[in-house]
């Protein structure tokens, strides 16, 4: 492996960026293998699996490639356990901000020593030093693509105090906030109201991002009142644990970038938020691996643009998708889009004036659909009975709607589920967990992509094909759809 990742620094490949970092020991700094600076000597470098691990000993970020910034480390080479992903994830959304290492544990099902161990096996640096780092991270970011002001920053990223704040980053990055801020960003920021809207908030992505094919992909799909998707945005309303609001998402081509703006009384679900919204468009896949795998089959290649697959547009919501792909047996995807803005209105969750135009609910969680009379909404009793037996699983935990699980294990318990077929099992964990490798075969756009002439291919001919496109059949479904 050391000779593989030598061979990458040493001819600065991009493909390898986020998989390892380097650091020099001679300079104390950290670098991605595609580093525009001189190619260090051998005998100086050290190569980390993680970021964190660059951290935890002691180097900081290069100022001239910025891992710390253009590499999304939450999609690293992290290996593990589904409970240290998990816990990550959780981490990384903001968890420990206002819960203890205890109360993380418990949440994965460990004790908070198995945790600690776990970390320490895979990643070398322990769960609350990551959140540490992580935090440092996130208003970094802050400090370079928002117009925030800097104690804005400070609570929005999980700090305390703004004495925290200073502390941490300055250990971290070895500049004070404000330093960061006048030596990486080049227009003037302004100092909006505090615990008010995030005016600004880019999501570096690598070209090529079909943004319109995404929008026109959600389009179809957007529930009235919960979402509106225009030309050129999507905007959506949210609920968190502690607060609610609503964000739109723009693009940005000039700065190979997504906009983000977040609107919400707490700032400190801004950092939950951004993670969403980075998974949602699809954002952290490594697709260097993916595009040559599939580009080598004829039928796929048609299904791809320059080259490229379609990115996977997951679900904002993973439960809300649930419910979607529920309604959506059988019938046409307008059909399920209809029938779940009257759940959404019958629900009467409403938002306040402040909303923009058409952002005039907020979907149910399972809770309060579980106590929601649905009749007279169109839905059909057995399709009732499906939902209800479906929520009734995720409020148990007989269903986990993480992504941080095997395929497998997803797959056995919704299946056994009354009502859940095997099309609604792989169509959720595709588009409401973001699983890489699910394959619809029974989806009427897979099958009419690859009947030639008048017979469809039998579902076990179907299904023989697809096993050349493994690990990454959810994208092959994609290329399909597009045929």
């Amino acid at each position: 492996m050391q000779q593989e990742y030598r061979e990458a620094r040493e001819t600065k490949d991009k493909n390898y960026d986020g998989r390892f970092f380097f650091g020099v020991k001679t300079t104390g700094i950290f670098c991605r293998p595609s580093c525009p600076s001189p190619v260090a000597k051998e005998e100086n470098v050290l190569y980390f699996e993680t970021l964190f691990q660059a951290l935890e000993q002691g180097f900081r970020p290069c100022y001239r490639c910025r891992p710390d910034v253009e590499v999304a480390y939450t999609n690293g080479n992290i290996r593990g356990t589904f409970l240290v992903k998990e816990a990550l994830e959780k981490i990384y959304g903001g968890y420990l901000h206002d819960h203890s290492l205890g109360a993380l544990a418990a949440e994965v099902g460990i004790s908070d020593r198995h945790l600690r161990k776990l970390f320490m096996d895979n990643l070398g640096v322990p769960p609350v030093a990551i959140a540490r780092y992580h935090k440092a991270l996130f208003a970094k970011k802050l400090l370079i693509y928002s117009e925030q002001s800097i104690t804005d920053i400070a609570y929005a990223s999980g700090f305390g105090s703004i004495r925290q704040f200073n502390d941490v980053v300055k250990k971290v990055f070895g500049k004070t906030p404000t330093s960061i801020r006048s030596d990486e960003t080049t227009e003037e920021v302004t100092e909006p109201l505090s615990g008010k809207s995030l005016t600004r908030l880019l999501l570096p992505y690598h070209k090529p991002f079909d943004f319109g094919q995404v929008l026109s992909f959600l389009r179809t799909r957007a529930i009235t009142g919960v979402e509106v998707v225009t030309e050129k945005s999507y905007s959506r309303t949210f609920r968190t644990e502690k607060t609610c609001g609503y964000f739109t998402v723009t693009d940005n081509p000039a700065e190979s970038a997504l906009e983000l703006r977040i609107d919400s009384e707490d700032i400190r679900c801004y950092m939950e938020i951004h993670n969403r919204v980075r998974r949602m468009f699809d954002l952290d896949t490594d697709f260097s691996r993916i595009n040559p795998q599939l580009a080598t089959h004829d039928i796929m290649s048609k299904g791809m643009t320059d080259g490229h697959v379609p990115r996977l547009p997951v679900a904002f919501d993973p439960f809300e998708f649930v419910i979607r792909a529920i309604l959506g047996q059988q019938i046409t995807v307008k059909a399920a889009t209809t029938l779940a803005g009257r759940i959404a209105q019958k629900a009467g969750l409403e938002t306040d004036h402040g909303f923009p135009p058409g952002l005039t609910r907020f979907f149910p969680n399972a809770e309060e659909l579980s106590h929601l009379d649905l009749s007279g909404t169109g839905i059909t009793q057995t399709r009732q009975g499906t939902l209800k037996t479906t929520i009734s699983a995720i409020l148990d935990k007989t269903v986990n709607l993480s992504h941080n699980q095997s395929f497998e294990a997803f797959h056995r318990d919704f299946s056994a589920l009354k009502g859940i077929g095997d099309w609604t099992v792989h169509y959720v964990a595709m588009r409401g967990l973001g699983m890489k490798d699910c394959f619809p075969a029974t989806d009427l756009g897979v099958i009419k992509a690859l009947t030639h002439g008048e017979k469809p291919p039998s579902n076990r001919e179907i299904l023989t094909m697809a096993e050349a496109w493994r690990p990454y059949r959810s994208y092959a479904t994609l290329c399909l759809w597009n045929l």
